[in-house]
């Protein structure tokens, strides 16, 4: 990569970075061009150079703050498959990872699946989250049904850790939650 195209692609991850922070902070409808460039401390035209209109920057930012924890989801849904056994507590210490080290991108992700509801760009982007969450429940659950409330269970646990700040019981309850829904046919370790 020449040096040109090396420094627009670290001053688009500097600004999608703001962008997370200005949403996790102060919700998805604050997100504007001037908002993340004062959150960034840069240009206004640098922003709108890289997301020429809000929805741009709005799609951006939901698929930058998702792909930062959707790596390691996918990491976790590829290992599931092997390990169905496992779900429960690696899914509990993801969580806590989400909520204390990951906190800004989870709070920005939720955000933006907030306002998935009213815009309809975001949408896909909300889907493809519950779609990952629901591959990695599947193995564990046998039925999608069950893969997909357990996943959406799982979010609001992390949700309500998000708002209140308080995550210390969150490894047990996300544990204990996903192992209501084992399948049948398989034993407690």
């Amino acid at each position: 990569m020449d040096g040109r195209l090396a420094r627009g692609a670290a001053r688009r991850e500097l600004l999608l970075d703001a962008a997370a922070r200005v949403v996790a902070g102060r919700g998805s409808a604050a997100l504007t061009h001037r908002a993340a460039a004062a959150e960034a401390g840069v240009s206004l035209a640098s922003v709108t150079y890289h997301f020429p209109s809000a929805a741009d920057l709005h799609r951006a930012t939901f698929e930058h703050a998702g792909s930062a924890i959707g790596l390691e989801l996918a990491a976790l849904v590829a290992g599931a498959a092997q390990d169905a056994a496992a779900v429960p507590a690696v899914c509990a210490g993801y969580a806590v990872r989400l909520v204390s080290e990951r906190r800004v991108e989870t709070a920005a992700v939720f955000e933006m699946i907030v306002a998935a509801g009213h815009d309809a760009g975001l949408r896909p982007v909300a889907r493809f989250f519950q779609d990952q969450l629901t591959e990695l429940f599947l193995p564990y659950t046998g039925e999608e049904a069950a893969a997909r409330t357990a996943g959406a269970a799982v979010q609001g646990l992390l949700l309500t850790a998000v708002m209140s700040g308080e995550h210390s019981a969150l490894r047990g309850a996300v544990e204990g939650l996903i192992r209501r829904y084992r399948r049948r046919e398989q034993t407690d370790d």
